[in-house]
């Protein structure tokens, strides 16, 4: 009796635990998954974030809820017919200038880390066409893009990613770090955007950095996928970036060095915002 009961406890030890090595092997848990996707947010380009608040700068009149940095440098900025529109047509003393200690006009929303901005179809055009751009000569610096500005708005420490003419390099857009008032610059080379406009993206990553991406204009941007570049192959903008905090001033200048290929505009179809 002993012995069979031996013998039939000894069968359901078997059928309880004689399963393969294979039926222990870990599984990865729900935590250590999302911990992995969460490490890879914002560095495949084109993982654009689904969840953008879209401004298309619809009617015309005052640009809605952007905070505004020196407006009297460039005062006639706003929507036009659906699109954002700053006509530059005075540049006296370099009022409209970023660079270095000068300040132009700053159209912005205040953002915290991590973050995306994007903006669409960006660039230079011309008073009667915006979607035209000014025909380069002799050599001027005229553009619109994005500016990136650390929070105390009087500070001289932002970057930027700007479209247009710079001297004698035509349809090309420039990067800038400023730091305390000193100011790097390169750019991607002539002719990279030949319609003088591009879609810009900013992505502010955990660490409080900037990643710089560029297209030509993707106009249809909701329904076709994207094709981000890397600004210069790194996404890093030239010389030392500045010590961003939590928050930082993201939006959207126009501005000239000189008096060159002036008067024109800045134009942007759409800013998406992801925070």
């Amino acid at each position: 009796m002993k012995k069979k009961f031996f013998l039939i406890a000894l069968f359901l030890l078997f059928i309880i635990f004689g399963c393969s090595t294979d039926s222990v092997e870990p599984f990865a848990s729900d935590e250590e998954s999302s911990e992995e996707v969460e490490e890879g947010t914002n560095t495949n380009p084109d993982d654009t974030n689904d969840s953008f608040i879209t401004d298309s700068f619809d009617g015309t009149g005052d640009l809605v809820d952007y905070v505004v940095n020196n407006a009297s440098a460039l005062p006639q900025v706003g929507r036009v017919d659906g699109r954002y529109r700053a006509e530059l047509t005075d540049n006296v003393n370099d009022v409209t200038l970023h660079f270095n200690a000068e300040q132009g006009r700053l159209d912005a929303k205040l953002m915290s880390f991590p973050f995306e901005f994007i903006a669409r179809n960006i660039g230079i055009g011309t008073l009667n066409d915006s979607q035209i751009a000014p025909t380069p000569m002799n050599s001027l610096y005229v553009f619109s893009g994005v500016q990136i500005h650390v929070e105390s708005l009087d500070s001289f420490n932002s970057a930027h990613v700007v479209v247009g003419h710079r001297g004698n390099t035509y349809f090309t857009i420039e990067g800038k770090n400023t730091v305390d008032g000193n100011s790097s610059v390169n750019d991607i080379g002539a002719n990279t955007v030949p319609e003088g406009r591009a879609d810009i993206r900013i992505v502010g990553n955990q660490d409080q950095t900037i990643t710089v991406y560029w297209q030509t204009p993707n106009l249809n941007y909701e329904t076709a996928t994207d094709n981000w570049q890397l600004y210069n192959e790194t996404g890093n903008l030239p010389g030392t970036a500045p010590a961003f905090a939590s928050n930082v001033y993201v939006g959207l200048i126009t501005y000239a060095f000189g008096t060159n290929g002036i008067p024109f505009v800045g134009t942007c179809d759409a800013v998406q915002i992801a925070d």
